[in-house]
């Protein structure tokens, strides 16, 4: 009867044990499950959002960049400014002529302006330091580049007209790559690169900087239209009324 005590008793605990290790198993099974969804969500492409860059003040911003133009140029006009990460030349000795240059990633504004000479110029600051990097001339400004001057007085935050750009996003993308301000024919427009992370997908919002619309390619074609046909129907008017002015003239004599 002991040995049959015995035996049940070890039976009992084997099963026991079993039944442990099964538990354990199953935990650390459910376990590694959480860990490797989590290392998928580490795995994601991901990247910082230029929006929270520039917050966080690791940038400096929009104003801060058109006044380091205004002071170096005294004076001028600006055209359109973007700010976007570029691999910019590490300044270093090289030793063999064939070794390939470093670069190093640098946020980067780049503004396309014109002087109180009425020249073209190009210009890029480190967005990091305000330092100003380059300033390209271009030559005397065309026609169209001062038809297509940016008016800061309508232009709304970059934070909000970037929020509105994530909102229109049909990829749900929220985070901003690189964004745009310029002129076209009368309208100030935000042109945003939104992106999940991973800088192969991309999507481009456009927004009225002084509305918030969303605006499309064609908006700014059908404005380039109608700014077309005000300036002919002014011409037009113009003409007449100088017609008009020398049949009277005409009658008088």
């Amino acid at each position: 009867m002991k040995i049959s005590k015995n035996n049940n008793r070890k039976k009992i605990e084997k099963k026991l044990l079993v039944f442990s290790m099964c538990s354990i198993l199953a935990l650390s099974l459910v376990g590694c499950g959480s860990k490797n969804a989590g290392d998928g969500d580490k795995n994601k492409a991901s990247g910082p959002s230029l929006v929270n860059e520039l917050k966080s003040e690791k940038l400096i911003g929009l104003q801060a960049a058109l006044l380091k133009f205004t002071t170096a140029e005294k004076a001028g006009s600006v055209a359109s400014v973007s700010l976007e990460e570029k691999d910019i030349p590490i300044k270093t000795e090289k030793k063999d002529e064939a070794e390939e240059a470093k670069t190093e990633k640098k946020y980067i504004y780049t503004l396309e302006v014109i002087s109180k000479k009425g020249i073209s110029q190009t210009m890029t600051i480190d967005a990091k330091t305000g330092d100003i990097l380059s300033k390209t001339e271009n030559g005397p400004a065309s026609a169209d580049l001062k038809a297509n001057l940016l008016d800061f007085v309508p232009v709304m935050d970059v934070d909000e007209a970037a929020q509105l750009a994530a909102k229109a996003s049909t990829k749900n993308y929220t985070q901003v790559l690189s964004y745009k301000l310029f002129a076209k024919n009368g309208m100030n427009v935000f042109s945003f690169k939104l992106y999940d992370g991973d800088v192969k997908n991309t999507e481009t919002v456009l927004i009225d900087g002084a509305t918030g619309k969303i605006l499309t390619k064609a908006d700014l074609e059908a404005s380039q239209t109608s700014s077309t046909d005000k300036t002919t129907s002014s011409s037009t008017s113009s003409s007449n009324d100088n017609t008009s002015t020398t049949t009277s003239t005409t009658s008088q004599e």
